[in-house]
């Protein structure tokens, strides 16, 4: 016999999953004492609010390919940690939360104001969770949870990925079960998935032979690029064909920018040329994208009339959602890739595509390829063109890049030069304020030897200022970067069309580092970014840069002009 919480670990470890998330409270404490007492097999992380936790939950998934874990107390689950599930339901990263209803054993029909076991008198939190993952399970005893946990692993990584829920009375937490007892408990690896998903070769020769006769073939790259890790095969077939390749904003990063094929991000925010590149094309390759409204300018982009779209995805219902295709490629993007390269092979290079590399540059040069005379700017307050600029030349190429929600996404989004694939992370699905700061520690956890660098403006850096804190105990040399206004600028510059009051005081984040026991830097001169970026860097300690930017500086100049989808 073993306790359900001590096999819940056990199950965890099977699952090859390195970290756990959270707060401990209710009846999640004994999974999180038996995490502490698992030799340290899967470590359990102390943070200071569930919202930080489901983000870092988020990104682990992103990034891995493993379920990230959220645990706590289901009341807080339940409200806080939506934040980052929501999130990661809305951008396809596998997670697991796992929580607790706090019901109170056998008082549990008794009125409780913490319950989610959702019998009258309390709320349901299965039901809760529910609408915001793709399965959850109410357990009831021992053996339903480890179950529960086994399947929530399998649903959270099989197909597109996403959050899966397990909510444990807490008899199911504390009891006792015998594994060999039908239902028995297999070992978890016989759960996940172990080959990938991929189309009929039908499908596949038909999406050859459209990119053969192509003309001017474009590939637009998305998250599912990210999720699939196809980097490799996605840089293959831009080579093979001599196609040039933009990206959605989830997607930025799945293809270098250095690179000579490369079109930037598309879109409202995007570059010119990755915008008026696609409007050209005869041929669409979609990796990974459900293109939605603001990639495609709210569909003033793609046009299905005059344009033949491959679409690849692992979501059946993804392909030909937005726009009607030619042919829809289902499976994993790195394994579709991978077999239209080795059945296409040297039948997809056409020596008049091969010119486009040159052709490109010089186009690139007379759109302004991420370019503007306000990157070079000496003006104080400091520009945010400038504070990117500045952030490109002095971070390795290797350097994981999280992004936040408002103005500050758009700088980095439109003028950042992602030199690495891989290495730039947004909150694209919720696009929720305050991801950014978590998302960069998480991403922490996972690359203890890279440099991780957050880049957030005032507004939803103050929402997530505690994972400083976080940040200094475990010693995790992040270093957060605020965009620093004193105002929620897209609202405070007309950029959504508000004028509902969104200035702050000035607050010092950098004062506010030092007081968690981290560093902290403030810079008001364009001239000493460079050399704060570097410094904090250096220390290899948890570092804050507070650049305090031009609060006027609306997003009129990267705006494309079309309305939000």
């Amino acid at each position: 016999m073993i306790t359900a919480h001590q096999k819940i670990c056990e199950v965890l470890a099977e699952a090859d999953i390195d970290f756990v998330f959270g707060i401990p409270g209710g009846s999640a404490m004994r999974i999180f004492d038996s995490l502490a007492g698992h030799g340290g097999r899967v470590r359990p992380i102390l943070v200071r609010h569930e919202q930080s936790a489901s983000v870092m939950a988020d990104i682990y998934g992103r990034l891995t390919g493993k379920p990230g874990v959220v645990l706590g107390q289901g009341a807080f689950i339940g409200t806080n940690a939506v934040f980052g599930t929501l999130e990661a339901q809305l951008a396809g990263s596998p997670m697991v939360v796992l929580a607790d209803t706090t019901e109170g054993g056998d008082f549990s029909l008794n009125p409780r104001n913490a319950s989610g076991w959702g019998h009258y008198g309390a709320f349901d939190l299965r039901k809760l969770l529910e609408g915001i993952t793709k399965f959850s399970v109410l357990a009831a005893t021992p053996k339903e949870a480890v179950l529960g946990l086994q399947m929530a692993i399998k649903h959270a990584v099989t197909g597109r990925p996403g959050p899966t829920a397990v909510v444990m009375r807490q008899a199911a937490i504390a009891g006792e079960l015998d594994p060999d007892k039908p239902p028995r408990v297999h070992p978890t690896r016989h759960w996940l998935r172990k080959s990938p998903v991929m189309p009929a070769v039908e499908e596949l020769v038909a999406a050859i032979e459209l990119l053969e006769a192509a003309q001017r073939p474009v590939i637009i790259a998305g998250n599912g690029v990210h999720a699939a890790k196809a980097y490799d095969e996605l840089a293959a077939m831009a080579e093979l064909l001599g196609s040039p390749v933009a990206t959605t904003y989830n997607g930025k990063s799945a293809f270098r920018e250095d690179h000579p094929l490369a079109l930037g991000m598309m879109g409202r925010y995007g570059q010119p040329v990755a915008n008026s590149v696609i409007r050209e094309a005869d041929t669409i390759l979609v990796a990974g994208s459900r293109l939605a409204p603001n990639d495609t300018n709210s569909e003033r982009l793609i046009d299905p009339g005059r344009q033949k779209l491959i679409q690849i995805d692992i979501e059946p219902r993804n392909a030909g959602w937005s726009y009607p295709v030619e042919v829809s490629l289902i499976g994993d993007a790195k394994a579709v890739l991978k077999q239209l390269l080795q059945m296409g092979g040297e039948g997809l290079q056409r020596k008049d595509r091969q010119a486009a590399p040159a052709q490109l540059e010089q186009r690139k040069r007379a759109e302004k390829f991420f370019d503007s005379p306000a990157l070079h700017s000496d003006a104080v307050p400091i520009m945010p063109q400038r504070l990117v600029k500045d952030l490109n030349e002095a971070l390795d190429p290797e350097t994981i890049v999280t992004l936040d929600a408002g103005s500050n996404r758009v700088w980095m989004a439109h003028y950042f030069k992602t030199r690495a694939p891989g290495t730039l992370f947004v909150p694209g699905g919720l696009a929720g304020m305050g991801w950014g700061a978590p998302a960069a520690v998480g991403a922490k956890f996972v690359y203890p030897d890279r440099p991780v660098v957050n880049v957030s403006g005032d507004g939803g850096f103050s929402m997530s200022v505690h994972v400083i804190a976080t940040a200094v105990q475990y010693e995790l040399p992040v270093v957060f970067v605020v965009m620093n206004n004193s105002a929620l600028s897209m609202i405070a510059t007309g950029d959504l069309g508000g004028d509902s009051p969104a200035a702050f005081n000035d607050t010092d984040f950098a004062a506010i580092a030092r007081g968690f026991g981290a560093e902290g830097l403030r810079v008001r001169n364009p001239a000493e970014i460079a050399d704060a970026v570097r410094e904090a860097l250096k220390r290899g300690r948890p570092a804050v840069i507070d650049v305090i930017t031009d609060g006027a500086e609306g997003l009129k100049s990267v705006s494309s002009g079309a309305t939000v989808g």
